[in-house]
């Protein structure tokens, strides 16, 4: 089995199902992004670089 992609670091290399997916920094909109190796739940924009994270606090009523 080829393990190239294991050894790449990037997106691909560590999978983390806490980690939630970005498509774009929320400060700069770019998509340089790479999971921060220090953190366990953040992302790195490497054009701004600025360390973030996303959060879920939950769903609201919609009032329909």
């Amino acid at each position: 089995m080829d393990d190239t992609n294991a050894r790449i670091p990037g997106r691909s290399a560590h999978p983390n199902p806490r980690r939630a997916t970005v498509m774009n920094c929320p400060y700069c909109t770019s998509e340089n992004l790479f999971p921060d190796s220090e953190t366990d739940n953040a992302w790195q924009c490497r054009d701004c670089c600025r360390v973030f994270s996303v959060k879920l606090h939950g769903h609201i009523e919609r009032g329909v």
